[in-house]
């Protein structure tokens, strides 16, 4: 491996909000890979925590959101390559120096991913966005290949392209950032690899704790990042959709489902909040 593909050039970017009890499950020494953990104004003790662990912390003032979280970090970053991670993925170096060989070996492409197991040993894999139609074949690829969906949990990026290509989207507060980014690149015929021979374990739905405030925040900004994708990618009708969103709420009602029907209005309050022009609920910029 040569030296702009080694350990020395790769920086792991986390960004946490109220993460201070997941942190450790994501530990890695400070002496094998630099860490830094942009923190989205918790008010748990992340940043602490964080500094505990030996991570360099870019503590923000306001919750920016994922994008914007993700973008400010690789503006702090002076290596070449950035290991993208959420706080709920391990992640060995072994994993590392094969994404590295894997860049090494593909120039052209500046997005890597790892093979993601959950916590019970299933494999998790991304054969599509939200938007495709479902793959038929569910199997996990066996060798590297291009993939045209990744996964925002852990990724290897080539810092300079990825930025140059735009990024994560910074009108995005929370998700579907993952899918507007391979969207994207497939659109600008820009490659993403999977690396079989790297793996990396992802609890999911981990990184924040779960106070109502911050499921509400999720239900609302899911329903608009869906609206806003919607629209940017020219997928689908919106009002067709907004029906559907009805229809599910209508239905949740009869049944009695309160927390379907919770998570149900705030996908409706996000998703009305695009159709009508409203920049991402929760995003301060």
């Amino acid at each position: 491996m040569s030296a702009q593909t080694s350990l020395k050039n790769v920086t792991r970017l986390l960004v946490t909000y109220n993460s201070a009890d997941i942190l450790d499950y994501s530990v890695m020494a400070a002496h094998q890979i630099k860490t830094l953990a942009v923190d989205n104004a918790s008010s748990d003790n992340s940043v602490l925590t964080a500094r505990s662990l030996d991570y360099a912390v870019l503590p923000l003032e306001v919750n920016v959101g994922y994008a914007n979280a993700i973008m400010a970090g690789l503006q702090e970053v002076e290596t070449d390559f950035v290991l993208i991670t959420n706080p709920d993925v391990q992640i060995s170096i072994n994993a590392i120096q094969s994404m590295l060989a894997a860049a090494e070996k593909h120039s052209d492409c500046c997005l890597f991913v790892p093979r993601i197991f959950r916590p019970d040993g299933s494999e998790f894999f991304r054969h599509e966005t939200r938007f495709d139609k479902r793959a038929k074949d569910r199997t996990a690829p066996q060798n590297d290949q291009e993939v045209n969906t990744v996964s925002g949990a852990v990724l290897l990026i080539r810092k300079s392209p990825f930025i140059r290509h735009g990024g994560f989207d910074t009108n995005i507060f929370l998700y579907f950032e993952d899918d507007e980014l391979s969207l994207r690149f497939r659109t600008m015929k820009q490659p993403m690899r999977f690396v079989a021979a790297a793996e990396a374990k992802h609890i999911g739905d981990a990184s924040s704790n779960e106070a109502v405030t911050i499921n509400r925040i999720k239900d609302v900004s899911f329903g608009w990042s869906w609206g806003y994708l919607m629209k940017k990618m020219h997928l689908g009708n919106r009002w067709i959709t907004l029906l559907t969103i009805f229809a599910k709420l209508l239905t949740y009602s009869i049944a009695f489902r309160s927390n379907k029907i919770r998570r149900q209005l705030g996908i409706l309050e996000g998703f009305v909040r695009n159709l009508v022009g409203q920049p991402a609920p929760f995003l301060r910029q």
